[in-house]
């Protein structure tokens, strides 16, 4: 039977049972790395200091957002990389978040300093034909088909492709809301943003990491990335999902982003739809997205 009607028959199956569609598969070689930072350096503003071990014995904990989210993923095809703070590795006292993180998974683990990324990468070049970089922040959820469906994107991606989610919902307090960001149709939100490369390109370019963008304006910034280096952009080279749900943004007291950008203040819910059972039930958030945390208005 012909491959093509295959794909066909699968997709009216989907259809009629209501499943999300298998991803689309290539005969390319793909090597994906997904990295996630755990504190690798103090932020200007944060109010913790992210040497402390009581803090981040608190923090280590939502560790687990992200492994259950990657373990439930359809495709597993992938390298879980951590970023720990380079002072984490010489001291003892901090062996625990290592150890933990190991055992608090099926998935293995390879943990690395932020400094050695780009030998990480650059030794995959000549043994890959595409290579994808994605990032995630560890206390975050994506939706089970989001790794499967980005490999799928190696069959659009002629030598570079910034690819990413827009939509799905956030996590305040127990309560889960709406959340959509198109930042004027330039970035995503990192979870799971994604770079992906053609090796036989990116290996002529000077080393790329998808952590050197802006995720609100990576358009731009690998436009102006590109035309520095003579290569022309294309806006094939940029692509938004801004259809699927695709992530849960898990907001908590020590969300960074929250106590740097508003320090002081509480999350403003004010202008967000809160969602019901009648939006989606427990069941379904962690078949989707390996949810598992409680929830005061969804059964």
């Amino acid at each position: 039977m012909e491959y093509s009607t295959i794909r066909h028959l699968q997709r009216a199956v989907d259809e009629v049972f209501n499943r999300e569609p298998m991803a689309e598969t290539s005969d390319k070689k793909i090597k994906h790395f997904i990295f996630s930072k755990f504190f690798p350096y103090q932020r200007r503003d944060f109010p913790y200091n992210v040497l402390d071990v009581n803090f981040l014995s608190k923090q280590l904990v939502l560790s687990n957002n992200i492994l259950r989210s990657l373990e439930n993923q359809t495709n597993k095809d992938f390298e879980l990389v951590f970023i720990p703070n380079a002072k984490f590795f010489d001291n003892p006292k901090y062996e625990f978040i290592f150890t933990t993180l190991k055992n608090s998974t099926t998935l293995p683990i390879k943990f690395i300093k932020q400094r050695d990324i780009p030998g990480l990468i650059k030794d995959t070049y000549e043994k890959y034909d595409f290579v994808i970089q994605s990032r995630m922040d560890f206390d975050d959820f994506v939706y089970k088909n989001a790794v499967a469906e980005t490999h799928s994107k190696v069959n659009e991606c002629d030598n570079i492709l910034a690819y990413g989610y827009c939509k799905g919902y956030q996590y305040i307090y127990g309560e889960l809301y709406h959340c959509f960001s198109y930042w004027g149709g330039g970035g995503h939100l990192t979870i799971l943003q994604s770079l992906i490369l053609k090796s036989s390109f990116a290996k002529n370019l000077p080393f790329i990491v998808i952590d050197n963008f802006n995720h609100t304006k990576i358009k731009l910034s690998l436009k102006e990335f590109l035309e520095k280096n003579s290569v022309e952009f294309s806006e094939n080279m940029f692509q938004q999902n801004i259809s699927t749900d695709a992530y849960i943004y898990f907001r908590h007291e020590f969300s960074q982003q929250q106590l740097i950008v508003h320090p002081g203040k509480s999350f403003n819910v004010s202008k967000l739809k809160l969602l019901s059972t009648a939006d989606i039930t427990k069941k379904e958030l962690e078949e989707k997205f390996g949810f598992f945390h409680e929830l005061k208005s969804i059964e």
